[in-house]
């Protein structure tokens, strides 16, 4: 089972998405992609963030296609289990010299407790919590 990081799916909503991405999204099988609540909040804090308008309104649309039609109950919360899990991988890659900004942490939490991969541009945060990263991007 494999997480979409933000990034992923801000990039597979584009139209003009990055051919990787789009060729390896076109190969996994839909019942094994999960996301976030993290991202969720992510994606709707940075459509909430434009001016009013057709655009705004457009991406809230696309939003609740993608969230509500493709992933429906494969969005995954963060919850008791995640926010202990978070508390321990921040505080190792921290030890380690490591920096976890907090929406990353939280997803990799999420992951660490569902023992999922995540799919993401940014591997770095990941790599430092220990969850196994693919890169759509570099494959």
């Amino acid at each position: 089972m494999i997480i979409l990081d933000t990034n992923v799916i801000s990039e597979a909503a584009k139209l003009g998405i990055n051919s990787d991405v789009e060729t390896w999204l076109n190969i996994q099988p839909v019942n094994m992609l999960y996301a976030t609540a993290i991202s969720l909040a992510e994606i709707s804090l940075g459509i909430e963030k434009l001016p009013d308008g057709r655009r705004k309104n457009e991406l809230r649309h696309d939003m609740e296609q993608i969230f509500g039609r493709y992933f429906g109950p494969r969005i995954l919360p963060f919850d008791r289990e995640a926010a202990v899990a978070y508390g321990r991988l921040v505080a190792l890659a921290r030890a380690n010299g490591k920096t976890i900004l907090m929406a990353d942490g939280q997803i990799a939490a999420i992951a660490q407790v569902h023992s999922f991969a995540v799919a993401t541009r940014d591997t770095a945060p990941f790599e430092a919590a220990g969850i196994p990263v693919i890169n759509p991007w570099k494959l």
